[in-house]
């Protein structure tokens, strides 16, 4: 099944959660998953590798997504407000010609 809507995602997602997992298990797990995911980086410099091992990747992400999903959840907000909101925020930056 693919879904390509970030709020029904959301809804699947947390719905494999715990009946109430605590905040505080809920960022320290999503914290864990995105060293996970620094860690795939890592691997990748150490061997030198040319090609990230995508598959990797793309499950510790998918991982994080579910962190995410379900903080948001946890304080009734929806993905798809927090995505505008950060796209919204993003172009802001463009058009006053942010520079990181």
């Amino acid at each position: 099944m693919k879904i390509s809507n970030l709020d029904v995602y959301q809804a699947e997602a947390t719905s494999f959660a715990t009946k109430h997992p605590s905040l505080d298990t809920l960022f320290i797990g999503l914290s864990a998953e995105v060293g996970e995911l620094c860690s795939e980086r890592m691997k990748e410099l150490r061997s030198d590798r040319k090609n990230p091992k995508q598959e990797e990747v793309a499950s510790e992400l998918g991982d994080v997504l579910w962190y995410v999903a379900t903080i948001a959840s946890t304080y009734n907000i929806q993905l798809s407000d927090i995505a505008t909101n950060n796209v919204t925020k993003l172009n802001t930056r463009k058009e006053n010609n942010y520079d990181r």
